[in-house]
């Protein structure tokens, strides 16, 4: 090792090198302090020679050398403390509050204290042939210094939104940590004279600390997740960073010959060795450590709020949707509703609600079973569900009703398209299985609602006039079904009170023998006198009692009605032919029926024989068998059965053989063609006659109106009609008065004697 050496210069004066008597050179090269010699008479001039240099050359400076492996154990040191900083930063972006700001110090620590233990095992390494030491102050300043530059850098370079300018502040706070700490440790030497800086050689320095920290920083934070490899590079750059401004600095760094060190009696170096290794090893096992505990957490955690998520979404799902047919509910109705209300108010489009019910289902669940009924059901969501485009919505509104969102901006004609589609699929879910049929109630937006409660109400009424038509169709919504709807509700309303208080009393019709023209009975039918609108008719509130679930106690009530109006005939003399009482399709589902009824009979005196039932031909069909049970349960006890308004249902000559009947009534619609110039009419309706007098049946005709009428029936022989010709349904007041008459006096069609009745 060289203990001069000579740096360039323009001139070349003659120059005094002094060397302290008390340096002399080793036996190894090294440069050993030797005490000052006791002899007295030894000349101060003798410690200085004139050393005349080389030409070309101005000024002589120490030389040093660096161990090789201080310099592997400080790079690693540096790799390491850049490893485990950007772990623990790593952490930042998924930590909050307090604990954020805890994973960054933590960083900052680990980095700062890795570049000032780097700097000075870097500085151990380093050989020079004097004596060494540090200041304690500037020593602590410059841990200090690298500490709050690594978590300026550290915190502009993690933050939640990365952009450029967030990674040139980071690595300039870096660098000036890297930097600021090297030179001041560098002055913690206390030279005298001071030490001297090659201008070139430290901007190269400051170069390579900017270069490398920016590298760093790209690296580690530029993905929202570092793998093993990406932290790796990232901490070799770091480390880089370090590693490369030291040893360029020290480059840079000139020690004048004759230099001494201001501080070798503050830290010894062999305790600075120890100190720097042992708090350097402690800080990164620790740091290593607390990272490994808290990834293991991390892990544990993600895997728990994974699991959370998971159920959330099953808990999401299933607050949304039916767990029957896995369609939507009425929460996801009214959540698409409103977002489909939104996005059409905003771009002026339009889509339409649509109300779907099962016709019948209470019916095939009671007669099939519920697990067939769910099958049902689950069958038809799947139907409707492939029956509509992506962006529709299906749901399941409860029990066999279900609503559909159809996005259409192209009128009716689109929107029937889709009704009839739908009622396809409903039919091909009971294809082969059983008659399955559904009712559609459409409604559009804006025209039949702005808001969700509107057109749902919208699409029902629409539904219910479907039901009303007929049901297997579809009906969109108008302005006057409303009204309709609203008349509805209030008869709904009024109708328990009505009965309670005997508002709705049986007004009697009479039935007249063809041939004879005589009084043979009577049918009674409903009428409600109500205190505000007058009198009103069946067809008003009979449908209204059977929606809602009130046409038993009516039609009970007419029963006891109907009794105590014979009972008083009787019991003032008066000849009271059979009077024909209807039953709904829910009274016939009622197997207790007969037993009600003669009990009823038999509480006013009255024999089976005073009574007919008149059942529908569509309440016979719709649960034949419940139905069949019923009714032979009824003829068991004497009641004779009439089948009323037959042809206007599933008319088949199976169910006139099945059904245990005794009269059968045509219905008032082929009694009308019977005054048409085509032929067809009189055909049916003569076929019908003797097809029934071939099975015993007695045949009634409804809705005889004109004599031309009469005539004709009588012609086919026909049993009894019915009709305005004769009478409409009477009081029972003005029924008495029409059986005053003598039984067997002829009776004169009503529009030849209408004061007579």
């Amino acid at each position: 090792m060289r203990a001069v050496q000579a740096r360039p210069c323009p001139t070349t004066p003659p120059v005094l090198v002094a060397r302290h008597p008390a340096q002399a050179r080793s036996r190894n090269g090294r440069t050993e302090k030797k005490r000052p010699s006791a002899d007295k008479s030894a000349d101060p001039a003798s410690a200085l020679t004139i050393a005349r240099p080389t030409p070309g050359l101005c000024m002589a400076f120490l030389s040093g050398t660096h161990d090789p492996l201080l310099v592997s154990v400080s790079i690693g040191i540096a790799v390491l403390a850049g490893y485990t900083a950007l772990d623990l930063t790593g952490r930042i972006r998924a930590a909050q509050g307090a604990t954020a700001w805890g994973w960054l110090l933590a960083g900052a620590l680990s980095m700062g204290s890795g570049i000032w233990a780097m700097h000075f095992v870097g500085m151990l390494a380093f050989d020079l042939p004097i004596e060494m030491g540090y200041r304690v102050d500037l020593t602590a300043a410059s841990w200090l210094l690298a500490v709050l530059g690594s978590v300026l850098g550290l915190r502009l370079a993690t933050a939640p939104t990365l952009h450029r300018h967030h990674h040139l502040s980071g690595t300039v706070f870096i660098t000036t940590a890297i930097v600021g700490m090297h030179y001041t440790g560098m002055a913690a030497m206390d030279m005298r004279p001071a030490i001297s800086y090659d201008p070139f050689w430290v901007c190269v320095s400051i170069g390579v600390a900017l270069a490398a920290s920016y590298g760093a920083l790209r690296i580690a934070f530029s993905h929202s997740q570092s793998g093993f490899m990406d932290k790796t590079l990232a901490a070799l750059a770091l480390g880089g960073a370090v590693v490369g401004m030291h040893y360029t600095a020290m480059q840079a760094a000139q020690f004048p010959i004759g230099s001494v060190c201001g501080a070798v009696t503050a830290i010894s170096t062999p305790w600075l060795a120890f100190l720097i290794t042992n708090t350097a090893l402690l800080l990164l096992a620790c740091a290593l450590v607390a990272g490994a505990l808290d990834r293991r957490l991390q892990n544990r955690t993600a895997e728990h709020m994974a699991a959370l998520e998971r159920m959330s979404d099953q808990l999401r799902h299933a607050n949304r949707h039916d767990s029957l047919t896995n369609l939507g509910n009425r929460v996801l109705l009214r959540e698409r509703l409103n977002l489909a209300i939104e996005h059409a108010a905003r771009t002026g489009s339009g889509f339409a609600l649509i109300a779907l019910d099962v016709d019948n289902f209470k019916q095939l669940n009671d007669n099939l079973g519920h697990d067939y009924g769910d099958d049902i059901l689950r069958r038809v969501g799947a139907a409707l569900y492939q029956s509509v485009r992506p962006q529709d919505t299906a749901v399941r509104m409860g029990s066999d009703e279900f609503s559909l969102i159809v996005v259409s901006n192209q009128g009716d004609e689109a929107l029937e398209h889709v009704s009839e589609r739908l009622l396809a699929a409903v039919r091909s879910v009971g294809a082969g299985r059983t008659r399955l049929s559904a009712s559609l109630g459409l409604a559009c937006y804006p025209a039949d609602g702005k808001t969700a409660p509107a057109l749902m109400k919208s699409a029902d009424i629409a539904l219910h006039n479907a039901k009303q038509a007929g049901r297997d169709r579809y009906a969109f919504f108008t302005f006057e079904q409303t009204a309709g709807l609203e008349r509805d509700f209030v008869i709904r309303n009024e109708l328990n009170a009505a009965i309670a208080s005997g508002e709705i009393r049986p007004h009697y019709q009479p039935k007249y023998d063809v041939a004879t023209r005589q009084l043979v009975g009577c049918e009674a039918l409903a009428r409600w006198h109500h205190p505000v609108r007058g009198k009103l008719s069946p067809g008003e509130f009979i449908m209204v009692a059977e929606q809602s679930n009130q046409i038993n106690d009516l039609q009970m009530s007419m029963l006891r009605q109907i009794c105590r109006d014979v009972r008083a005939w009787r019991d003032a003399g008066r000849v009271v032919p059979p009077i024909a009482f209807n039953l709904s399709a829910m009274c016939l589902r009622n197997t207790a029926l007969p037993d009600i009824l003669l009990g009823t009979l038999d509480e006013f005196g009255l024999s089976s024989d005073d009574l007919i039932c008149e059942i529908t031909e569509t309440a016979a069909i719709a649960e034949l068998a419940a139905t069949l049970k019923t009714l032979r349960g009824l003829r068991a006890c004497g009641i004779r059965i009439a089948l009323d308004d037959f042809g206007t249902g599933l008319s088949s000559m199976s169910y006139l053989r099945d059904l245990p009947i005794d009269q059968l009534k045509i219905d008032r619609t082929f009694i009308s063609q019977l005054t048409s110039p085509s032929e067809h009419g009189r055909m049916i309706v003569d076929a019908v006659i003797n097809l029934a007098h071939a099975m015993d049946l007695e045949v009634v005709a409804e809705g005889v109106e004109e004599e031309s009428q009469l005539v004709q029936l009588q012609q086919m022989h026909c049993d009894q009609v019915q009709g305005y010709l004769f009478s409409p349904a009477l009081s029972a007041d003005e029924f008495v008065r029409l059986t005053q008459r003598a039984p067997q006096t002829k009776v004169v069609p009503i529009k030849d004697h209408a004061s007579a009745v």
